[in-house]
């Protein structure tokens, strides 16, 4: 069985804003949706943080994505 390759994990920045623009969502909003706080969004955005598995089912929950599918471009083609 093949090694899966390891992850793009700077992918979740452009994942956080592309799908929160997607949604029609601003920070704020996406934040009180999901119940991440606002400077954890922003953080996930500029690339500081990743975030963990708790975070990342809560915002795609809240934009109304399977976690899969949210995070699917961290996987390289």
């Amino acid at each position: 069985m093949p090694i899966s390759p390891e992850p793009d994990l700077t992918q979740l920045k452009v994942i956080i804003g592309r799908e929160r623009v997607r949604a029609g969502l601003t920070i704020e909003q996406l934040a009180e949706a999901s119940g991440v706080s606002r400077q954890t969004i922003l953080n996930l955005g500029s690339g500081k943080h990743h975030g963990d598995l708790k975070t990342w089912l809560k915002l795609s929950r809240a934009l109304g994505l399977g976690l899969d599918e949210l995070l699917a471009p961290v996987w390289p083609e």
